[in-house]
């Protein structure tokens, strides 16, 4: 077929709204029963509500009713909703917020009937000895206001339908805990903790105690709580796993100020020290934004080898890590084009699941074999995501993804990712010399990341004919802790100033017409949108640089989100904005859009939505 010409931005697409929405699927988790093997993975289904279903690979069939929503809302983002052990799956309930054990077709409730919601539980941990006994995370909603939500770690009995207190301190309100993990005896227990104005990746800390079971009223109790690493507002510590009774692997950022990135460490009776023979500079973990979203896995039973997800220019790589000795050797593998990995559990010895994304296809929750002593990859779908019902899309129409590190003014280095137009009917413009129309998009977070997995919408405009790129400005995260943390005391500045000096850029300025170029983003990233045309500091509003903008649900009021934001998120600004509203009432009122709205001249939609 004979390729047509049009101007950039009207070429003709079949990526329309309602086929990339028809039926979608997106995976969450996968995981595994460590005593059965059996994999489970709970995908979320678009034509049923957004619900969370959870299937057995086994079967391929749901594990609960079909009524059954596989979700939680601890921390606000959830993750960890389901556990499996021993052929027993464990899940969290949305409708009722209840847990629930099924076996053998059997499902009880085993938490007790809660017809207020007040009760929120996740990241289960079954005792590996005393198996009906379940530690997780429980947030307390009774007094539901932001300041007053308390989390705890609690143990539910599954035999007598109860729920104990575990570790809980009278400072719950500001406190939070995650990752609760058993040593394989059963003896000791690891678990994270953060507290107001900490966010998990900034003062994330773990600690260790020994536990102990009461034969006379089947309960256990804790003593000895130490801490063993991470440190307030300084130091991150997360996702512990042990390698065995004596030796707890997890991810901490500690180092040189300005060579900090995630690195993966171990800590023993001995020492603590990191795993790696020298620094690598690549974060090994993103920042645990939700539960459970394990980086790393063991890959023999001893723990002296471990699959690893690091990041390197946006994208993730797969390293073998050989922990007696600090080496490490990256999977490379024509098969291996996922640019997301997450959710890696440990299957049998060389053998781990994941949940994939991809650039070019939807992702899936995958297993891959590692053979010999080079560690051969071989990869196998367990359940591909993407709808049965919609009509595939022409070949050659996904436009592919281009890494980009920019040198700003003064030599600043921001990151971004660049689509080309693309589209297998059109060889062009029709215009000579035209530079196609550009959309810059803008993740949340603020201190998120914008992956380089396929995105619909994102093909839905490189198909017509547009550019799309993202920045991920100063603050986003897996590029180290220096990278991010540029953006403390300057959000709505420095995040502002790198998309428009990104779009001014020489490598920019000569893909795209910079006059022809919209902003939008969601939530922090719509912050940023009507920041950047509104607010005095911002260049681009003294210049009508954008030609439109669109803030989805985006953050106007900086005064107002500092009341009334969710108890996760309560003070995540005292570091964004240099700190408290009291303290600080003026850089509150003055980076908030909202009083500033007579200045904008970009034409600007906003949309909202209703968030379930």
């Amino acid at each position: 077929m004979s390729q047509k010409y049009a101007p950039y931005g009207l070429w003709e697409s079949p990526i329309t709204a309602d086929a990339i929405a028809e039926d979608s699927v997106s995976m969450t988790d996968v995981f595994v029963d460590p005593v059965t093997k059996d994999i489970y993975y709970i995908e979320q289904r678009a034509s049923e509500g957004g619900r969370y279903v959870l299937l057995s690979n086994q079967t391929q069939k749901e594990v609960f009713s079909k009524d059954f929503n596989a979700r939680t809302r601890v921390h606000e983002y959830g993750g960890a909703a389901a556990v499996a052990y021993n052929g027993t799956v464990y899940s969290s309930n949305f409708a009722d917020f209840l847990v629930y054990a099924a076996k053998d077709g059997k499902i009880r409730p085993i938490t007790p009937e809660d017809p207020n919601k007040i009760y929120r539980y996740a990241d289960f941990c079954v005792h590996p000895i005393h198996t009906d006994l379940l530690v997780a995370i429980l947030e307390d909603h009774t007094n539901d206001t932001p300041q007053t939500v308390r989390n705890s770690l609690c143990v539910i009995n599954s035999t007598v339908t109860t729920v104990a207190s575990l570790v809980c301190t009278e400072d719950a309100q500001k406190e939070f805990y995650a990752a609760p993990t058993f040593s394989p005896s059963g003896d000791k227990l690891v678990w994270q903790f953060w507290e107001h104005p900490d966010m998990p990746w900034e003062g994330g800390q773990l600690y260790v105690a020994d536990v102990h079971y009461n034969s006379n009223t089947h309960t256990l109790s804790l003593s000895n709580t130490k801490l063993v690493a991470g440190s307030a507002r300084t130091i991150s510590a997360c996702y512990p796993l042990w390698a065995s009774n004596d030796k707890l692997l997890f991810t901490s950022d500690e180092g040189e100020e300005e060579n900090r990135f995630a690195s993966l460490w171990e800590c023993t009776q001995a020492c603590t020290k990191p795993v790696l023979s020298s620094v690598v500079q690549q974060d090994f973990c993103m920042p645990p934004w939700t539960l459970g979203n394990y980086p790393f896995a063991f890959l023999d039973e001893n723990g002296t080898k471990a699959i690893c997800v690091a990041w390197r220019g946006g994208r993730s790589v797969l390293y073998v890590v050989d922990i007696t000795t600090g080496s490490y050797k990256e999977i490379k593998d024509e098969l291996f084009d996922f640019v997301v990995v997450e959710h890696v559990r440990r299957l049998s010895d060389y053998s781990f699941v994941f949940t994939g994304l991809r650039s070019n296809a939807p992702g899936a929750a995958m297993l891959c074999t590692l053979t010999g002593s080079s560690f051969v990859p071989t990869f196998q779908v367990l359940k591909p995501p993407a709808s049965t019902s919609a009509a595939p899309f022409p070949e050659g129409i996904i436009s592919l993804p281009t890494p980009l590190e920019l040198k700003l003014a003064g030599g600043k280095i921001v990151y971004a990712v660049y689509y080309a137009p693309n589209n297998p009917a059109y060889a062009g413009s029709s215009i000579p010399d035209e530079k196609p129309p550009c959309v810059l998009g803008l993740h949340g977070g603020p201190t998120g990341l914008e992956t380089q997995n396929l995105n619909w919408l994102k093909q839905y405009f490189t198909s017509r004919g547009y550019a799309w790129l993202d920045v991920n400005y100063s603050g986003s995260s897996c590029y180290g802790r220096a990278y991010v943390e540029r953006l403390k005391g300057n959000w709505g500045i420095t995040d502002v100033s790198d998309c428009i000096e990104a779009v001014r850029s020489r490598e920019l300025s000569s893909l795209i017409d910079t006059k022809r170029t919209a902003i939008r983003g969601g939530s922090s990233g719509g912050y940023t949108v009507l920041a950047s045309i509104s607010l005095a500091s911002s260049a681009a509003s003294k210049t009508k640089f954008f030609a439109s903008a669109t803030s989805n649900y985006g953050i106007s009021n900086l005064e107002l989100l500092a009341d009334d934001t969710h108890k996760f998120e309560l003070m995540y600004m005292t570091k964004l904005l240099g700190g408290t509203k009291e303290e600080i009432p003026h850089v509150y009122h003055d980076r908030s859009p909202v009083y500033f709205s007579a200045r904008i001249e970009t034409p600007l939609l906003v949309s909202f939505c209703v968030l379930c």
